[in-house]
């Protein structure tokens, strides 16, 4: 499995630690507190509320022929569930569809010769909240060239479906950007001056497509941009890069792997005046900028700037 799923706890803990907190306070003292011991139990894909309904992805090395992956469905509940729970799974290329026409992408539906799975319908037992299908990859019947994806959703449910239901599953063979870099540079937030750079980063570019690969930060746990607000470590909410490649090895665009705009109106955009490119080895120079017009209502809504340089370390 790739390494989107680590986490850097510190961050995490605090934010974590801190929404406790602020959570037991709201339970005990305030008049609008919920009790979640009496919230009803509900159903979600693992993978899918762990990213966000977005596009998860799974890249092997050329010498892999085949791959399992499971698909956990979950059972959320103040308790241990006093019952099974059946759950049956389906393809879900409405949200496929959906998703290309939202984010400005080419992902492809999966043929059904490329996988097999251990079966769609799935039980949850009395006791237990985790329940899986095993889907098998077959490389050797893939076209690596293409944008697949697996998209799944839980079609049934004896308990009630949770909005995290929609898993849209990558899986690729490593292109040539894949690997583990260090990343210096320059960046600048015209909105705060007290936001400064946290370089040198430790990143992972992570293979999405066969000229693609999403800019993981492994210090975040995941993609994102992060920086430091007056020495403070922090991060763009709903902002993180992708970079697509030519076949000269220029990087041609970036786009916002949360959405081109997010909800936040961010996008990301290439800046013509740098380098752009891989230079043979292995290295990369790349400028874009971060648009917002939420934050900037002037064209070309520019808030923030980047030009950062890759140095290759070696494969993650």
């Amino acid at each position: 499995m790739k390494k989107e799923k680590r986490i850097y706890q510190p961050i995490i803990l605090v934010l974590l630690f801190a929404g406790a907190l602020s959570l037991s306070s709201c339970l005990k003292n305030g008049q609008y507190a919920t009790d979640f011991s009496k919230v009803a139990a509900s159903v979600d894909l693992s993978l899918a509320a762990a990213n966000n309904n977005g596009v998860v992805a799974f890249s092997y090395d050329a010498t892999v022929t085949s791959t399992s992956i499971p698909v956990y469905v979950d059972v959320a509940s103040p308790s241990l569930p006093g019952t099974s729970t059946s759950v049956t799974l389906a393809l879900d290329t409405a949200y496929l569809n959906a998703y290309n026409n939202n984010n400005g992408t080419d992902y492809s539906l999966m043929p059904d010769s490329i996988y097999t799975t251990s079966g769609w319908n799935l039980t949850v037992p009395k006791g237990q909240r985790l329940d899986s299908m095993n889907v098998t990859f077959n490389f050797a019947k893939m076209d690596l060239t293409q944008n697949y994806i697996l998209p799944i959703t839980i079609s049934q449910s004896s308990l009630p479906i949770e909005q995290y239901n929609h898993l849209l599953l990558y899986i690729s063979v490593k292109n040539k950007y894949d690997g583990h870099y260090t990343v210096t540079g320059t960046f600048t937030d015209v909105t705060n001056a007290n936001f400064t750079n946290d370089y040198p980063m430790d990143i992972d570019l992570v293979t999405s497509g066969p000229n693609s690969v999403d800019v993981f930060n492994t210090l975040l746990g995941g993609v994102g941009y992060v920086f430091k607000n007056g020495g403070t470590v922090t991060y763009y909410g709903s902002f993180g890069i992708r970079m697509f490649f030519d076949a000269n090895d220029n990087v041609t665009s970036v786009i916002n792997t949360y959405g081109q705009p997010a909800g936040n109106t961010r996008s990301a955009q290439l800046d013509p005046s740098g380098t752009n490119a891989e230079d043979g080895s292995h290295n990369i120079d790349v400028k874009y900028f971060m648009i917002q017009p939420s934050a900037v209502p002037t064209p070309p809504n520019i808030r923030s700037y980047f030009n950062e340089h890759y140095a290759y370390l070696g494969p993650r």
